[in-house]
């Protein structure tokens, strides 16, 4: 027990040449025992940022620089063109699927928007509610396709009516989003321009030009064509031969014989060559594989991806001459794949009827020169409507 109070004693003992402490002394003692080492009590919180210090380093500068235009041109090019400056940055294109078409088809055609510039370009709708909101959706919104004067899509000229489109509007209901074309990219849209313009369902020669964007952009006028089509029916003495006429193919050729059919030229006729699988081949004034059309007139070639197969026709040629095409046509008998893309195909051999005519065509006896033996005649050539597609 006295030893204990011995080293007590010693231990509160102060030196002698030891200032006395304050009570501000001692408080400091016991913070710089509470915190670690080199800390102090104003450290920030290590999870916030913190800003860099300034670099003096010139790259460093310039990056900084550039990031910061980058910035500034994104947030430009998410603002919309102005109407003066699209025609420079944006160009339109009106397709049709087929530009001759028989009466109550449907009328497909594609409308397309194409950046020219290698950086995004934004448009919107000329004089409909504006939004932020940017188009989510695929292809071209349907509003810009009728963003026209006064909310139009086409203006279309008939042959006795040229105002045809100017009734047809669709004003937007609702506020339209923007549309960002990415650089040298295009969007569009493909629908039945009957659905907005039934009286394209009627026979005529229409003139359609899309001019969007309030009419800042113009796409050249395309023709587009409504007819009857007709089918051709050829009585020859092995029986009736229907032919479905090409008119997308060979719109010229599809004419040219037509005329002849309905002038009765190919009454009477024959058909001068038979070659089992290869082709028949008639319709020459002559008799010999030699003449031509009355008026001496001849076409030039439209040929096309047709393949020549049992039953294609198509326009023969004198000394495979490709613009001698006049009135002599040929049935091929078989696939013929050397003629393809050599001959204008413009017609096509239907029913089973006509198929098993053909059939019999391909029997009849001939000579030496391949002449048949027994005259093969066409007594008969007529056209006759074409069921309708709608």
């Amino acid at each position: 027990m006295r030893e204990t109070t011995s080293r007590t004693a010693r231990a509160i003992r102060r030196p002698a040449n030891r200032a006395p402490r304050t009570w501000f002394a001692v408080l400091l003692s016991c913070v710089a025992v509470a915190m670690p080492a080199g800390s102090i009590a104003t450290q920030p919180d290590e999870s916030l940022p913190r800003p860099s210090p300034p670099s003096n380093d010139p790259a460093a500068i310039d990056a900084a620089s550039s990031g910061a235009a980058a910035e500034l041109s994104a947030a430009e090019e998410r603002q919309p063109a102005s109407l003066a400056q699209l025609p420079a940055l944006v160009e339109c294109a009106l397709r049709l699927d087929q530009p001759i078409l028989t009466v109550g088809s449907p009328v497909m055609a594609e409308f397309v928007l194409r950046n020219r510039t290698s950086r995004p370009v934004t448009v919107q709708v000329p004089g409909a509610t504006a939004t932020t909101r940017p188009w989510e959706g695929q292809g071209l919104p349907l509003e810009y396709v009728f963003s026209g004067e006064r909310f139009r899509a086409l203006r279309i000229v008939g042959e006795s009516k040229p105002f045809l489109g100017d009734r047809v509007a669709l004003s937007p209901e609702y506020p339209v989003p923007l549309l960002t074309i990415s650089p040298f990219a295009s969007v569009g849209l493909r629908f039945d321009l009957a659905r907005f313009y039934p009286v394209l369902h009627q026979a005529g020669r229409y003139e359609l030009t899309w001019q969007p964007m309030a009419g800042v952009l113009t796409h050249p006028p395309v023709t587009l064509t409504v007819q009857t089509f007709k089918v051709v029916v050829l009585d020859t003495t092995q029986g009736r031969l229907t032919l479905r006429l090409l008119y997308d193919q060979a719109p010229r050729t599809v004419a040219n014989f037509l005329e002849l059919v309905e002038s009765h030229f190919y009454d009477g006729k024959t058909f001068h060559r038979v070659e089992p699988n290869f082709v028949a081949q008639g319709g020459c004034p002559l008799g010999n594989g030699t003449g031509r059309r009355p008026d001496g007139r001849t076409l030039g070639p439209e040929f096309n991806d047709t393949p020549f197969d049992f039953g294609t026709v198509g326009l023969s040629l004198l000394n495979d001459d490709a613009k001698s095409g006049s009135c002599q046509f040929f049935i091929a008998l078989s696939r013929l794949k050397a003629l393809d893309g050599r001959y204008t195909a413009f017609a096509q051999v239907e029913g089973p009827d006509s198929l098993e005519t053909l059939r019999r065509i391909t029997s009849v006896q001939t000579d030496a020169a391949r002449r048949p033996i027994e005259p093969l005649l066409i007594k008969n050539a007529f056209a006759i409507d074409a069921p309708s597609l709608r």
